[in-house]
């Protein structure tokens, strides 16, 4: 995994490009079909410590601790890998490629929206058709109308 480090930046022509920090595991398992391997423990602590004064009176020897400010930011990062394997054997000639099913359309299609509205069954006990699910909200959510 890799992240940037500015503390190990560089400046040329007054452009800083960070250094790259990076963090690598390696191992070997021996897995079955469908088991889980997890790698933790691989942590990033850092501290930013972050000077700031007022130019010219914040050099200034007894008088200049009272322009500076000083702040320190703390942080603690652990990458966890779970690795779970699924083989996959070749089709032999006779065998067909199982496609996924879609239970349901995530939004209408166009046609289904400019329709005409079907008509209202009787019974309430059936779950509402798509065309009587009203699609709201940034991830699609669905509200049967009343």
């Amino acid at each position: 995994m890799s992240s940037l480090d500015f503390s190990n930046a560089v400046t040329l022509q007054g452009f800083v490009i960070p250094a790259l920090s990076q963090r690598r595991a390696e191992t070997e398992v021996i897995l079955k079909d469908g088991e889980s391997f997890a790698i933790a423990g691989l942590i990033d602590n850092r501290v930013v410590e972050t000077m700031s004064r007022v130019p010219g009176i914040g050099d200034l020897p007894v008088l200049g601790r009272l322009f500076r400010s000083r702040s320190t930011q703390k942080s603690t990062d652990e990458l966890l890998v779970v690795i779970t394997p699924h083989f996959v054997r070749p089709l032999s000639a006779e065998e067909k490629a199982k496609l996924p099913d879609m239970p349901a359309a995530f939004l209408p299609a166009v046609a289904e929206k400019n329709a005409k509205p079907a008509k209202k069954s009787k019974n309430k006990s059936q779950a509402p058709a798509s065309k009587d699910v009203e699609f709201v909200g940034p991830r699609g959510q669905q509200i049967p109308k009343q």
